[in-house]
């Protein structure tokens, strides 16, 4: 099984592991692609009242889902949210559930799932984004606050088992799942963000190890420090929506039969 890749120039921070390096959406990706279509299927993203996770749930409406559920700290927020995903389709034929709550609450977050499924009819969860999190205040290990810290790991780390523990028995058969983690859970170091490091390599093996026990899933992680929403190459894989999707299927064999785009000790075939 293969580890190595040629990778391309880049610019000052990262390499590329595909020659071309996607900021902002483009044509093969496009929601309303007829092969992307996501109609009749029940999505649900948390963190979908801003940011990536609402530009991700606006992209599905796009799609045509039948049912997006958007879950946060923020009610207003995601009022807000679920009116310009409603929007988004302009055929009017996506509907949009929406309730606050604190991830690191296991109770209330099997409260909500299963009261968004009652909602949704009684269907079950075909694509599942969990994306919520938060950005921990800059600082060194040495002299860290104690209370921040825990603060992060409840609502970080605690958040994501909580939100895998719901959603298991809620899924679809063949579901896809994805966790929207960060480069910074295998990159090198960047001096201050140890906290976020610490929680997204963390969630990123838990849901590594989602995908091995449950193998009918279909489970990736992806980096989306951008406001692109993307999708996967193939399952325990690593993914950048920056890069590019045409490349990475030309790539898929190589890819799928070997250790490429695994967090993993490097130059160790384990």
């Amino acid at each position: 099984m293969g580890s190595n890749a040629e990778l391309y120039p880049g610019n000052e921070l990262f390499k590329y592991f595909t020659k071309t390096w996607h900021n902002k959406s483009y044509p093969q990706i496009s929601p309303v692609r007829p092969e992307l279509w996501t109609t009749d299927r029940l999505v649900f993203i948390t963190g979908g009242g801003s940011g990536i996770g609402k530009a991700t749930a606006i992209a599905f409406a796009h799609a045509g889902a039948k049912v997006i559920a958007i879950f946060g700290r923020r009610n207003d927020r995601l009022q807000s949210a679920a009116e310009e995903i409603r929007k988004a389709n302009t055929n009017g034929t996506t509907s949009v559930i929406f309730d606050g709550v604190d991830l690191s609450q296991h109770v209330a977050v099997d409260a909500v799932f299963a009261s968004a499924v009652k909602q949704a009819g009684g269907a079950k969860i075909d694509v599942f984004i969990h994306n919520a999190g938060i950005l921990q205040t800059l600082g060194t290990v040495a002299g860290y606050d104690e209370e921040e810290y825990r603060k992060g790991l409840e609502l970080n780390m605690i958040g994501a088992f909580n939100t895998a523990q719901a959603m298991l028995p809620l899924l679809a058969p063949k579901a896809k799942v994805f966790n929207v983690s960060s480069c910074i859970a295998h990159i090198s170091p960047l001096l201050g963000s140890w906290k976020y490091a610490a929680t997204k390599a963390a969630n990123t093996k838990m849901f590594d190890y989602l995908q091995a026990e449950h193998p009918d899933l279909h489970i990736v992680n992806i980096n989306a420090d951008t406001e692109m929403a993307g999708v996967g190459q193939d399952d325990r894989k690593f993914v950048w929506v920056n890069w590019d999707v045409d490349e990475l299927k030309a790539r898929a064999d190589g890819i799928k039969d070997s250790l490429l785009l695994r967090v993993l000790l490097n130059g160790v075939p384990l």
